[in-house]
């Protein structure tokens, strides 16, 4: 929007009709903070939309947290909550504001998936709390709301990063025969290259391409890929 062009338009009105976090949103996702923000009817509707997809997914978390499932082993949560937390206060320190509403659409998929695994009541809280607090410069009304629902009462400070549940226990290594990409395979991280070259022998889809061939050289970059180059 911009007065010399005469395009603006009257932010009490959208506010009125949007809300004030559909429009934080919406400006925050469509420029950088340098240039003037380009009004869209489709682009305020898409950001009013996704709020109330976040709502929805937050009547799943309330009711996950109601059912008080067993305590159990996995820490998919933990991942995704502090990959969230990394990225956006990341973005927040280089004025990067665009990304973060990407990083909003994707914790908003990952939440999705994850409350399928019925986690315990203490763990979705405390993860669930981390999440909203990082949303909160961007949509506070919201998030504000959100966690008034969670009865924390404690001061909400901005989390912290536990480093721990950033670490990849597995990594997707490209598989390259003669430079061209064959496939991606999942191994632990840190696999050697006489490992790696046993998994793709023993991979019918991948060791076709090496039968009747001599292996003249492997450039192997450790925790990312193999090239195998074959006369």
């Amino acid at each position: 929007m911009s007065k010399s062009k005469k395009n603006t338009v009257d932010p009490e009105k959208i506010i009125k009709d949007y809300g004030a976090d559909s429009v934080r949103l919406f400006i925050l996702s469509d420029s950088p903070p340098e240039k003037d923000v380009q009004w869209s009817d489709e682009g305020i509707n898409s950001s009013y939309k996704f709020i109330q997809k976040l709502w929805i997914l937050n009547q799943k978390i309330i009711e996950e947290i109601k059912a008080d499932h067993p305590s159990n082993s996995n820490n998919e949560l933990e991942k995704i909550t502090n990959k969230f937390i990394k990225e956006v206060t990341q973005n927040i320190e280089n004025f990067a504001y665009n990304k973060i509403i990407a990083n909003f659409h994707e914790i908003y998929s990952s939440l999705n998936k994850v409350i399928l695994n019925k986690t315990e009541k203490k763990k979705l809280v405390e993860n669930y709390k981390k999440i909203l607090t990082t949303m909160s410069p961007v949509i506070p009304h919201f998030s504000n709301e959100c966690i008034k629902m969670l009865n924390i009462n404690e001061k909400i400070l901005w989390p912290k990063i536990n480093e721990k549940f950033l670490i990849e226990e597995n990594i997707k290594f490209i598989i390259q025969i003669n430079g061209k990409t064959k496939k991606i395979i999942l191994s632990k991280k840190d696999t050697g290259e006489d490992l790696l070259l046993e998994k793709i022998k023993d991979d019918s889809k991948l060791d076709k391409y090496l039968k009747s061939k001599k292996i003249q050289k492997k450039i192997f970059i450790p925790n990312k890929l193999i090239n195998i180059l074959t006369d």
